[in-house]
């Protein structure tokens, strides 16, 4: 029998990207977290090695609440994206990254630690430079994840209204679309684009009355739910 010990093992961590739109309901911008780290010295994502006998759930989780200050639900899991494991992606080690994304309402990442950095439409993240290790790839695999749950030009089966739940309930088709667009980096056509979402949407009701949005621009709008 091998004596296992004698191959040489790769360092396992777990990087986990956490998106966002901001001002959902009124002028809605994607962003993504990045925090200052050191060892070494930059800029990247919240991340961390896998302690001895720790599974990939339970370090992500102990990343989120002790790295990020984001207290774990069963409600919202990370997603897996996947395994990045160019041997020369961390100077310091041989190192494999089980990397995740994790999408929230703005109003879950009071008190997160670090900065809500914009995504731009080609997918960059505005204003910063190159992050540690691989991130900028992580980076990029989590808003392109994203981006192909909320895309539906070309999708005519698996379509929700707001798929990762960033837009409060009710909302007015205008409110839904601008987070879509937000979220896919491109402007949609807006009649195409309410007659998509009819099906999956339903009107608020009061007192068997349909229920005008108040308050907003324009117009009073229908306000909707996502169709149970």
């Amino acid at each position: 029998m091998a004596d296992l010990n004698s191959f040489p093992r790769p360092g396992v961590t777990v990087d986990v990207a956490v998106l966002t739109v901001t001002s959902a309901s009124d002028a809605p911008v994607l962003k993504l977290l990045v925090q200052d780290r050191e060892d070494p010295a930059g800029r990247g994502l919240p991340g961390g090695f896998i302690r001895e006998r720790w599974t990939v759930a339970r370090t992500v989780d102990d990343v989120l609440s002790r790295k990020a200050g984001i207290e774990p639900s069963d409600l919202v899991r990370p997603r897996l994206l996947r395994l990045f494991d160019d041997p020369d992606r961390d100077d310091r080690t041989w190192a494999i990254s089980a990397a995740h994304s994790l999408s929230l309402p703005e109003l879950d990442l009071a008190d997160t630690l670090g900065d809500l950095v914009t995504v731009s439409a080609d997918g960059q993240l505005e204003g910063e430079g190159p992050l540690l290790f691989d991130h900028d790839q992580i980076v990029e695999a989590a808003v392109d994840a994203l981006r192909s749950r909320y895309e539906i030009r070309y999708r005519y089966v698996d379509i929700h209204p707001d798929p990762d739940s960033f837009l409060p309930e009710p909302f007015t088709l205008h409110q839904l679309r601008k987070v879509h667009e937000a979220v896919v980096g491109a402007e949609l056509h807006k009649d195409n684009f309410a007659r998509r979402m009819k099906e999956y949407v339903e009107p608020l009701t009061r007192d068997g009355e349909v229920v005008l949005s108040d308050g907003l621009r324009g117009r009073p709008a229908t306000l909707y739910c996502r169709r149970r």
